[in-house]
């Protein structure tokens, strides 16, 4: 029995708080264990991996929740998303052998070790959009909470232990695999949608080339999209070092974490927005779409005057005396506020399944990111890092609100 919208979005909330309070806890306590090198060499993995398998990944927790089931079934996505995690480990291999050779080992074996992070959050964040179709978003909270309390007492363990990163991060990696299998596979089990080997095993590969063929504008998109927010890390790392990246990155997953809360919101809502679009419901899909964007809207205000009023000392707290850079938090703080105010309009966009429209503003954000990164970081240093961050995300929030124009425009008439 799926819940009401309210609860639903409410444990949403609650299950991506607790996981983004635990990656944001690993994060500390490399900052407070280790120096700001492994910071940045953990900045910068992810800056490398995270893109590709969002890339592989083609946004299928999304697009499955807002897929009407008619040409494709459940076993076709969780089989694209496996070959897709597959392809992304390999791509980041060539990346590392091309672009990283000459890399210091700390940053390849890193990226390795983020790699296998990865791959074991992929499956699960398929069977999170499976819970949020059948609109059981505690399913997905308890899913959330317990991979990511599990992960990060197995990262901190082993980091305390060890003071390596790479180690650390592959003892991550082994307690996410074994949540999938003690618990996303019984609460699957609960709503009827385990896919098992033997229904793997049948699927059609021509089938799932058609599927890929369907959803990868979005891949690309996300691929795109999370690459703009890649840029700045990446290309403050040719100007700098890795202490800077480390203390940047560390600042930025704030970013991160609230893109992720805002992102959930966008996403619980996300089969309701589907059926006022279906149905022909202009009033519903703008109401509920505006209700998501003031929310995200507020989140990112509160999140400014935090970082304006008391970002300081609290970066001190949480990370140790040199992250406290509370005029670069405020800037960064700024861009998150507006790329957030606009995440709901884009999980409307998806409802609509209007796929293609998200590429056109992912092409967009993406060269903004790198032109401002290229530009601005050089002489700047880490605020020019921050202000290419603002620079994309006005461009994104204002794309989007401009393709969701569109997207109204073309709404099928309400059926009598």
């Amino acid at each position: 029995m799926s819940l009401s919208l309210k609860r639903n979005i409410s444990f949403a909330l609650l299950g991506r708080i607790v996981y983004a309070l635990t990656q944001f806890g690993i994060l500390a306590a490399v900052a407070q264990l280790g120096k700001a090198e492994d910071v940045g060499a953990l900045t910068l993995a992810s800056s490398i991996v995270t893109p590709l398998f969002f890339l592989t990944s083609m946004g299928m927790r999304d697009v499955h929740a807002v897929d009407d089931l008619d040409d494709f079934t459940r076993v076709d996505y969780v089989a694209l998303r496996l070959l897709g995690s597959a392809v992304a480990a390999a791509l980041t291999m060539l990346v590392v052998a091309i672009f990283y050779r000459d890399a210091q080992m700390l940053v390849v074996v890193t990226v390795f070790g983020f790699v296998l992070v990865k791959a074991a959050g992929a499956q699960m964040s398929l069977n999170h959009g499976i819970f949020q179709r059948a609109e059981r978003m505690d399913y997905e909270a308890f899913s959330n909470s317990a991979r990511g309390i599990s992960a990060f007492v197995a990262f901190l363990v082993a980091f305390w232990a060890t003071r390596n990163l790479p180690l650390s991060l592959v003892a991550e990696a082994v307690m996410m695999a074994v949540g999938y299998f003690a618990i996303d596979r019984r609460l699957l089990d609960r709503i009827g949608a385990r896919t098992r080997m033997s229904e793997l095993r049948q699927v059609d590969l021509r089938k799932i080339l058609r599927l890929a063929w369907w959803v990868m504008p979005i891949g690309i998109a996300l691929w795109l999209t999370r690459g703009a927010i890649s840029a700045p890390p990446i290309v403050l790392e040719w100007h700098t070092d890795l202490a800077t990246v480390g203390v940047f990155g560390a600042l930025a997953y704030v970013h991160s974490a609230l893109s992720m809360v805002a992102n959930t919101i966008g996403g619980a809502a996300a089969p309701r927005l589907r059926r006022h679009y279906r149905n022909g419901d202009r009033t519903g899909y703008m109401s509920l779409a505006k209700r998501l964007a003031l929310t995200s809207t507020g989140l990112g205000v509160v999140a400014v005057v935090v970082a304006w009023s008391i970002g300081e000392p609290l970066l001190g707290l949480v990370f140790g005396q040199e992250y406290r850079q509370g005029e670069l938090f405020t800037l960064i703080m700024l861009g998150t506020a507006i790329s957030i105010a606009g995440a709901p309009f884009a999980a409307a966009i998806n409802a609509s399944q209007s796929f293609r429209r998200r590429l056109v503003t992912a092409v967009a954000v993406f060269s903004v990111a790198g032109v401002a990164s290229v530009v601005m970081i050089p002489d700047l240093g880490a605020f020019g890092a921050a202000w290419a961050l603002v620079a994309l995300a006005a461009t994104q929030t204002g794309l989007n609100i401009v393709m969701l124009g569109f997207v109204i425009r073309n709404m099928p008439r309400a059926s009598v």
